[in-house]
This record gives C-alpha cells, structure tokens and sequence, in this order.
C-alpha cells in the first residue's frame, strides 16, 4: 500500500483515536457502545454514520462507507494514504523514520501544492508590506477600515502588475511552471508554450481550510479591471463547495454562540471578525452547498443569512435559504438597507448596530413572506397565487410535516385565503418534490445471515476464531460474500489474532473493506446461544442441501447413474450428521 513500514503505520494508529479524529468533522451523539451521526460522504435526514471506539473503525448503513481512521481522512480530506499516514503522525507527535519521509515524488501533489500555496502567500505578503509597488495596494485596504494587525495576522497580499513575478519567484525557488499550472497559481498561454501569473495587480486574500492550510487565493483588482473578484480554481486541495472562508478561525465562536452569520464576500468576513463578530463566514465564489450545510451542521444547527440586498443577493439568499431548510437548519435572514453591505455597515455604524440588526434578523418565513408580498397584489387572485407559488417551494422543503403546517395560518392570513386552500397547495407542492433513496450495496444486501454472524463471532472470540479458521476449506468459502474477508481472516491467523486493522489491510477491494465495517456494526446482537461453530455448520447445511436438491433434480429429469446416487447418499449423511451434532449441542 506503501513505503512506509508497517510497524509505523501500526504505532500511527494506535497513537490515535478515531473518535477525536471524526468529531473535528462530523457531530456525534452515544448510542449504545457506539457514536451515531448525520454521514458525511453522502445526504440523509436520519443518522446512519456509526462510529466504534472499540473497533476503531466507521461505517454508513445509509452509502456503504466504512474503515478505519486512514480511510476517513482519505475520502474526507481527498488524502492518499500516505498523506493521510504523515497527517496523523504529525498529530500524535511522531517522527517518520529516517529514509521513509514523504517527499514530492512519492507523496502525491496535495503536499506539494500546500507547499506552493504557502510560499506564494509569502510572497505576496512581502510584496504589499515591504515594497514600494505595493504601498498602494497597503492604502486601499487601510481606507476600507482594516487595521495593519489584521493585515498581519491574515496574510494579505499584494500580486503585482506583471505577467511573471510569482512565476519568477518559484522558478528561482526550485518549483516546476507545470506544478504552479495544475495548482493553480499560473495559467498556461493560449498560443506558444509558457505560462503566466494568475494574480496581477491584486489584493490577495489567502483562503484556508479547517486545518488552517492554505488552499487557494482571491484576489480583488486594484484600481479599474475585470473581473473585480478573481478566485483560484479548484485543485485536489480546493473545492469551493467544501471550504467555507474563515470557517478554521469562526468554528469555535459559532459554537459558543449557537449560530453562524453567512455572508457573501471576504472583506465582509475579516471586516467582522475585525470588530469582534467573529462567527461570520463566507462562501468561496458559489453558492452554498450541501458540503457546506455539512461542515457548519458540525458547530450548529442555525445560520442566519447576510447577503448584500441586491439582486444578486437576494437570489443567493432565497437558494440558502431552500438548502439550509432542506438540511434541517434554523434560517433567519438580516437584511441591510438597499446600498449596504455588512463591511460598510459595520465600518460606518460599528459592531453595537449590527449585533442589534442581528437580534432582530427575520426569520426565513417572515422574509419570504414580506419579499413576496411585496412582488405580488395579494389583493386579486392571480397575485394571491403568485404569492403562494413563490412562498410554498421553500416550505415544502422542511423534512417535518408538523413544523411545515404550522405556517399555514400566518401565509393565510397574509394572503386573506383559507387554511385548507394553503395546505391543500402546500400538499401539492410536497408531492411535486424529488426524493432521493439511498439503495442498499449489492454486496450487503446478498449476505446470508450465517455468514454476518460468522465473522461477528471470529471476531469478538479470537480462542474459537483460531481453531474455526483452520477447518474453514475452500469448498466451505464458494458462493459467500465474505469469501474475501475470511480468507483474509485465515492468512492473519496463521500468526496471530485476526484483529479489525489487520485484515482490513489485507483487503485489496473497497467493497469488502466496507462489507467488513458493516458487519462489524451491524447492530444485532448475537445469540449467546450461537458460536461461530454453529454460524459455520449452518452455511455448509445451506451449501449441501442446496447442491442435493440439484442432485435430486438431476434423477426427476432422468439423468439417473450411481454417481448421483452416491453423492445424494453422502450429502443426506453430512445433513443428518450436523442435525445430530446440534441436537446435542
């Protein structure tokens, strides 16, 4: 799977503990020996993530997911496993051994383009504070109200107006134009080769993930030009609907506040965090995202929305809105006067005027409300459906049908219409909505019970588990599901306790690796009357019986010879015999 010595990967794991590692992500409740959760690898209502501090593994009865702590971080973070090996290392404190440390050729381009990222923001940091070119750029940014602390602390930066000043830089650093392409930070030339810097004449904002890494840039124009707001694009250490602007330094007080404030640029963000609202966060250049519902669903089930009253805004707040109704979230909408924007608003009247606005934020059923009975007549019937029509979609959006009718009334009232007419519409609208199903995997959904409890039992008794894997032939594995898995079980037994780590290492499939965490889960208890010896006994009775009722079909069609006959006779014996055993069991 990699360079990196078994025995080291081994003391990462044990050096860390799953359940630390996924509640930085994924908010979960006890349940039983077991933590439950909402699954972060795919959309539900009802928590089907489970998480065993015991097994030290996770698996999603809802999309099938499951593994150990390597995994989640590769398919959370988009790591390899080598990163994912260095990542946790590095949070337990470890040193890699000496010839085995990552490098750019062995360890994938997440590190190096991280590693570009960083080098790049230093470079755009000296250029604004310690050249003359960027004095300029330095002015702008203190007349839009930041203080040269929170330029520090944030990293800004200045790109300057040349086509190959970054370029040049990492050139002289060692780093290829190709890698600077891929990641981001250059664009390749239409005609001729070569390659030329993407940020010119730019203020540049850093933009971080949640582990404060530095992941991309945007930038805002200097003076006149187009676009005014240019965003790096994405890489595989940058997506825009999984990152969240200021989420790595806002996630704490959205907790201790119960609640986050959405807005819709960067300035309005550090210009908050600046004045001690520091909540605040912003999406990357797109509208928000189930990705981002989930991240914030890990600090708080309630966002209040502040975007800037324009068009723009108001379209980007009606999707919001939809989205963080759908996922299960409190929404309230702050809305500023026509011309404000939070920056402007909190720099022209301080963070006092705007904590007050943010206590008297509307809820979402009052904004939709007024903005579409501002829009429409309610007074004549057509506007009194185009008021509906406008009000309803986002209502049918709300998973609980009781929190949904309880807004009947003040959208009937508003409208001067009957209750029943609004429910019987709202029903309409609910029915009209596509659901989305979640399909069992294939592979769990043809295992044989015998089979699940087989490998609960292997398991959970390591002293039975060893004698039970060497009698398992491979006549016993044709036809089962878990062929793989106890395949896997008998090669670790053969030198020590089939533990939960060591064959999911051996599983090369990612289908059996998640198979394995699923029966591990499962929540059935077994039968205290059941050992894996009965579990096995059953499966060979389900194997014999169905190839004798093969056999005996064979003789119904006339195929009749002694060899069919004898095999008959040997499987009836078999079948007895195992009857005879567990009637004395």
């Amino acid at each position: 799977m990699s360079s990196i010595p078994s025995g080291f990967i081994e003391q990462v794991r044990t050096s860390t503990e799953l359940l630390d590692v996924v509640s930085q992500y994924v908010p979960l409740k006890r349940a039983g020996k077991s933590f439950k959760g909402l699954c972060p690898f795919h959309k539900e209502k009802t928590p089907s993530f489970n998480v065993s501090p015991d097994r030290q593994i996770f698996h999603c009865f809802g999309c099938g997911q499951g593994g150990d702590v390597f995994k989640f971080l590769m398919l959370y973070e988009s790591m390899s496993f080598v990163e994912a090996v260095h990542h946790l290392a590095a949070r337990a404190g470890l040193t890699i051994p000496a010839g085995e440390r990552q490098d750019r050729a062995t360890a994938g381009d997440r590190s190096l383009f991280l590693e570009l990222h960083e080098v790049a923001s230093r470079f755009y940091r000296a250029q604004l504070l310690e050249k003359p070119e960027g004095r300029r750029a330095l002015d702008y940014l203190i007349q839009r109200g930041f203080s040269r602390t929170t330029i520090e602390e944030r990293d800004l930066g200045f790109a300057p107006d040349r086509w190959s000043a970054l370029l040049e830089h990492l050139t002289r650093k060692g780093y290829k134009p190709e890698d600077m392409a891929r990641c981001g930070l250059l664009v390749p030339r239409r005609e001729g080769r070569g390659f030329y810097d993407r940020f010119r004449n730019r203020v540049v904002i850093p933009i971080r993930n949640e582990l404060k890494k530095i992941v991309a840039f945007g930038g805002r124009i200097l003076g006149h030009g187009e676009p005014k707001y240019l965003n790096s694009p994405e890489s595989i250490i940058y997506r825009k609907s999984h990152i969240l602007f200021d989420f790595d330094r806002a996630k704490e007080a959205i907790r201790r506040n119960g609640a986050a404030i959405l807005m819709e640029g960067y300035t309005d963000c550090i210009q908050a965090h600046q004045a001690g609202i520091d909540n605040a966060v912003a999406c990357c250049g797109t509208s928000l995202t189930e990705g981002h519902a989930r991240l914030l669903h890990r600090s708080t089930d309630r966002v209040v929305v502040n975007f800037d009253p324009d068009a723009a805004g108001e379209a980007a707040t009606q999707r919001s809105i939809d989205l963080l109704i759908e996922e299960g979230f409190e929404a309230r909408v702050l809305t500023l006067a026509p011309g404000e924007d939070p920056d402007g608003f909190i720099r022209n009247r301080g963070a006092d005027a705007y904590r007050q606005r943010l206590a008297g934020a509307s809820s979402f059923v009052d904004y939709l409300i007024e903005r579409a009975a501002q829009r429409n007549d309610v007074r004549s019937p057509r506007g009194k459906a185009q008021f509906l029509n406008e009000v309803l979609p986002t209502l049918a959006r709300i998973p609980n049908h009781v929190e949904r009718v309880a807004y009947v009334t003040q959208l009937a009232e508003r409208a001067d219409i009957s209750d029943a007419a609004v429910v019987e519409e709202l029903k309409r609208k609910v029915t009209a909505r596509v659901r989305r199903v979640d399909v069992a995997p294939e592979a769990a959904s043809r295992l044989k019970p015998a089979e699940r409890d087989l490998v609960r039992w292997l398991l959970q008794s390591p002293a039975e588990a060893a004698v039970i894997l060497t009698e398992i032939n491979e006549e016993d594995l044709l036809e089962m599901v878990t062929a793989p898995i106890l395949t896997a079980m008998k090669e670790l037994a053969t030198g020590q306790p089939a533990t939960m780590a060591g064959v999911l290492e051996r599983l090369s499939s990612e289908g059996d690796r998640n198979l394995m965490t699923r029966i591990a889960l499962e929540p059935a208890p077994l039968s205290s009357r059941q050992s894996p010896r009965d579990c096995l006994n059953k499966l060979r009775e389900q194997r014999w019986r169905r190839e004798l009722s093969r056999l005996q079909k064979k003789l119904a069609q006339g195929q009749e010879d002694d060899r069919i006959t004898a095999e008959i006779q040997a499987l009836a014996r078999r079948i007895e015999t195992l009857a005879s055993i567990e009637n004395h069991a």
